[in-house]
């Protein structure tokens, strides 16, 4: 933007009351919270000091401590939740979701879309846990075929004084193969061009001056929906878990997002032209929300402590000491992890299977060398998934393995029992180039045992593009952090590395 006009704006949105024209707005908003409640510590690298700097984070009572800050000193002030509030700690597990309901309802966003992680107690109990929710929440392309009727509303209209906003929610339209396809079996995804045209439509009738999408679909279904639909003033993003510091310019279309886990807040300054219905100047950024720098809001801290005193002492229980520090791969990358490596193999343990496999999704947290507490497990694995057996031939595991290589890059996983050295570089479907299971080459005509997690099972076809009606399953009853808590109370001391189990030839010098 020219210097010149960003003075203008600034000029406009602090120097002056609003005018007929020209109308200052801040957007706060947040993303894939997934009930990190309570404040947590971050280490940042000082390399001008040459050492590392620690500090406390996040929580909702800081969250809401800075929307307060900006609700006392801005006159219009939207408040934006981008979905995925549920799942991530036990609290949130324990009460399946209705915790975050209850805290939201203290905050009160002017609205919040719904993320793949709120289906994850199942789709009824999210629609009762909704009926208690005192804050808008939407989502166009969600059809309820119970109900026969769209499971939230599509979006909302919030007046101001001086301007219309209107806002679209969007859920992702992959929501079937993000959670166990059994918690959404009354779940119908609507085309989302149809559902925006329609949108866009109604907000014409209703006099919109600005047009919000509130989306959970990532960053890059973002960008694809800015430059579908130009008329789209402001897209706050969520899902990917990105922090985009700077806004994001695609035609018009300003698109923003504040990475995940409480730990930034995304504060968008606008000036609104309401004769134009568009954005005339803006300036995003990050504030990164630290407990230091902020009274933390006295009505939520109460609401935390007392939901995280129904955890009880059974969180704070010590099962075991982990040597080495857990670290995930992250999403999307085609790597070890030595805490992937070690649910793998007590998945493949507890199972007896050949081979097992653990998605990289399912691992929610890392965790420091130190004594391991039940609640880290709950954070590390909160979705209370189950095991799953399956008889497969040797032929169709390498297949299931070659498209796993090929496929969507934030579905990556694990794997026990099997040994694969694999190229990147080369094209889809001779990606393998060896692969052996229990330190012998894969037998193609062989049938093994290989175990994973019913949502994997559930969505075989996006991990390993087979689909799920082709094998034998044997089911086992408990939930895998039970298993993994077992596991650790047995071992006491835990050591996991990381050891070439999968290579990637691309990588190597």
């Amino acid at each position: 933007m020219h210097m010149r006009r960003v003075m203008f704006c600034l000029f406009l949105a602090v120097g002056m009351q609003a005018q007929e024209r020209f109308v200052p707005l801040t957007v706060l908003h947040w993303n894939d919270f997934h009930a990190r409640n309570v404040p947590y510590s971050v280490t940042v690298k000082d390399s001008v000091a040459q050492r590392d700097t620690t500090y406390r984070i996040g929580g909702t009572a800081t969250l809401l401590g800075y929307i307060n800050k900006f609700r006392a000193t801005s006159e219009r002030v939207l408040v934006l939740n981008g979905g995925d509030d549920f799942q991530g700690s036990p609290i949130s597990a324990i009460t399946k979701g209705r915790s975050q309901i209850d805290l939201m309802n203290i905050i009160q966003p002017d609205a919040m879309v719904l993320g793949n992680h709120e289906f994850d107690y199942g789709s009824r109990s999210l629609l009762e846990h909704l009926s208690h929710a005192t804050f808008p929440v939407v989502s166009s392309n969600l059809w309820d075929k119970s109900r026969a009727k769209q499971y939230v509303p599509p979006a909302i209209v919030r007046r101001f004084k001086e301007m219309n906003v209107g806002i679209l929610g969007l859920s992702p339209p992959d929501l079937e193969s993000l959670v166990v396809r059994d918690s959404i079996r009354d779940i119908q995804m609507l085309p989302i061009d149809s559902v925006v045209v329609i949108a866009l439509a109604q907000f014409k009738k209703d006099s919109v001056d600005l047009i919000v999408v509130l989306s959970h679909m990532g960053s890059n279904n973002d960008e694809r929906l800015a430059k579908r639909f130009p008329s789209l003033d402001v897209i706050v993003g969520g899902h990917d878990h990105r922090p985009i510091r700077t806004p994001l310019r695609v035609g018009r279309t300003l698109i923003v997002q504040a990475g995940s886990y409480g730990r930034y807040l995304g504060k968008l300054d606008l000036v609104v032209d309401t004769r134009g219905d568009s954005v005339f100047c803006y300036n995003g950024q990050l504030i990164e929300m630290r407990v230091s720098d902020i009274t933390p809001d006295p009505i939520v801290l109460k609401k935390v402590e007392e939901l995280e005193n129904r955890t009880g002492k059974e969180m704070r229980e010590v099962i075991g000491e982990l040597a080495t520090p857990w670290t995930t791969a992250g999403y999307g990358k085609r790597a070890e992890s030595n805490i992937g490596n070690w649910q793998a193999d007590v998945i493949r343990s507890y199972t007896k299977s050949d081979a097992a496999f653990q998605n990289a999704g399912g691992i929610r947290d890392n965790l420091k060398a130190g004594p391991i507490t039940v609640g880290d497990m709950w954070r590390i694995a909160p979705f209370g998934n189950t095991f799953v057996q399956l008889s497969i031939s040797g032929v169709v595991l390498r297949e299931m393995i070659e498209n796993h290589l090929a496929g969507r890059l934030d579905e990556k996983g694990h794997f026990s029992g099997l040994r694969i050295v694999f190229d990147s570089r080369k094209p889809k479907g001779n990606k393998l180039l060896e692969i052996s299971i229990g330190n012998q080459p894969l037998d193609d005509n062989r049938t093994y045992t290989f175990a994973t997690n019913n949502y994997v099972v559930s969505n075989l076809m996006t991990h390993f593009g087979a689909a799920s009606d082709k094998f034998e399953y044997t089911y086992f009853p408990d939930l895998d952090r039970d298993v993994f808590i077992a596991q650790i109370r047995k071992e006491k001391r835990i050591s996991s590395t990381v050891d070439g189990r999968m290579r990637d030839v691309a990588t190597e010098k």
